[in-house]
């Protein structure tokens, strides 16, 4: 059962508020107590300010909730522990994503702590703007692959031996699939997990059933109702890719190597091309639509299956409750590829943090081990397996639905398809488009780009990095 948040927050609070502070010179010194056999390094940075930095920002609000007190209670130790002063800053979304490499190389970067996406970050590692934060975790005494961190976060920034980004964030669902269980009922389909749990097949075959009777046309003959859908049509597309199996990218060679045009991947293009120019049964966000058009669609009742991230099943949960819509949704797997060997949640990378290079060797460090206190995921009082299914709890109704979250979340089944590291999270985005344009079949539609992409594989930042060309 879940256990109460405030419970858990008021603990970590009261912890937090009896545990010891760190005090000493200048700089740090080593010193034991008679109770530990390990020496601890104290921290004094003498006053000087650690920023984090993004587009977000942080309201620090006294009394806005349990969460946030708990936060500003933190915040109050880490400062007493290192002597700094610590700021949360909001950056307006156009120069931070934009100006992020030449800000920080002119010496004034945004924060000492600061967010990325992974089709971004590659840029300006090859610039020179970002740190080795491998060597600064080794300087404090880090250790990246000690439990706390996020495992797939530093393995997907590690360029070489070079680790970039960071992150103590759990994992997130990328690719989940949602289900709508009144279409699925009226419609007469069994209900994917109880499917899965009687041993039945749960793959591509088998979605293309329940898409072909989730559709419904109108006495015109236009679709009132779609079997499958999701937000972004690209990453849509990869997951048949992933889900049979198959690498996008062959990260095995140097330069990596193109790999769309395998037999594994060519197989699950060829499902995602007949579900959407034969059967007609995916719907995809219209050219310069937003994007709530298909998620609305699903939230309101007139898609039966939806692809979806985890901030967007936040979404839809949200619509629902404030529609007062009597929908109800599940969550199961993405269906398996005949060429798969278990389930898979497809990931286009992750998003990390990271220190820029501009920053002094001590506010680097000062920063890192800020972070590494002050968003500690243990200090929530759960443990990974309870967080993570406090969230699935948060965003699920049914156990069922739970399950299937904990399970992707907490037993190492996210796959990165790859694309962003080398620029093709745009070529992404294009073939998606000769697709919804019929434009050919799937194999004369990767081979007609396979050389350009290999071109921008060959010429983008991550090869330059893996080459020691960055600055």
């Amino acid at each position: 059962m879940k256990q109460s948040v405030t419970r858990i927050l008021t603990a970590a609070v009261s912890a937090l508020l009896i545990a010891a502070m760190a005090t000493g010179c200048n700089g740090s010194t080593e010193s034991s107590s008679p109770d530990s056999s390990q020496e601890e390094t104290q921290y004094n940075f003498g006053g000087i300010t650690i920023t984090f930095a993004d587009t977000w920002g942080k309201d620090l609000t006294p009394g806005k909730d349990a969460e946030t007190d708990a936060l500003i209670a933190k915040i109050d130790e880490v400062e007493k522990k290192y002597n700094i002063q610590f700021e949360w800053i909001k950056v307006d979304s156009g120069p931070y994503w934009d100006n992020m490499a030449s800000v920080i190389m002119s010496g004034e970067p945004f924060g000492d702590i600061m967010y990325s996406f992974p089709w971004m970050i590659t840029d300006w590692i090859k610039a020179g703007a970002v740190r080795d934060a491998g060597a600064v975790a080794e300087a404090v005494g880090i250790d990246f692959h000690d439990g706390t961190w996020n495992d797939f976060i530093v393995d997907e920034t590690t360029y070489g031996d070079t680790i970039y980004g960071f992150s103590k964030n759990q994992n997130s669902i990328q690719s989940g699939l949602l289900y709508n269980k009144r279409l699925l009922q009226e419609a007469q389909l069994t209900d994917p997990n109880e499917l899965i749990a009687s041993g039945g097949n749960w793959d591509y075959a088998t979605l293309e059933e329940y898409a072909r009777k989730l559709t419904k046309l109108d006495s015109s003959g236009n679709t009132v109702q779609w079997g499958l859908s999701t937000m972004d049509s690209y990453w849509l597309m990869t997951t048949f890719i992933v889900n049979n199996g198959a690498d996008l990218i062959d990260y095995s060679t140097n330069p990596p190597t193109f790999s769309m045009d395998s037999p594994k991947s060519l197989a699950g293009l060829e499902v995602f091309n007949r579900m959407l120019n034969t059967d007609k049964t995916i719907y995809l966000r219209p050219n310069g639509s937003g994007w709530e058009v298909t998620v609305d669609a699903f939230a309101n009742g007139q898609v039966g299956l939806f692809r979806a991230e985890e901030w967007v099943i936040e979404y839809i949960r949200d619509v629902m409750t404030e529609n007062g819509t009597s929908e109800e949704y599940g969550l199961t797997y993405f269906p398996q590829g005949p060429d798969s060997t278990g389930f898979v949640d497809e990931s286009y990378g992750g998003n990390s943090y990271f220190i820029p290079a501009s920053i002094s060797d001590e506010k680097a460090q000062a920063a890192l081990l800020v972070y590494n206190d002050l968003l500690d995921p243990s200090d929530d009082g759960y443990t990974e397996e309870e967080r993570i299914r406090n969230t699935g709890e948060s965003l699920f109704p049914d156990e069922a639905s739970v399950e299937v979250y904990v399970d992707l979340m907490l037993n190492d089944k996210i796959k990165s398809n790859g694309v962003c590291r080398v620029g093709l999270r745009e070529a992404m985005m294009e073939l998606a488009g000769s697709f919804a344009d019929n434009a050919g079949t799937p194999q004369s539609i990767i081979a007609e780009a396979k050389p350009r992409y290999q071109g921008v594989i060959d010429d983008s930042a991550y090869t330059a990095v893996l080459n020691g060309q960055n600055q």
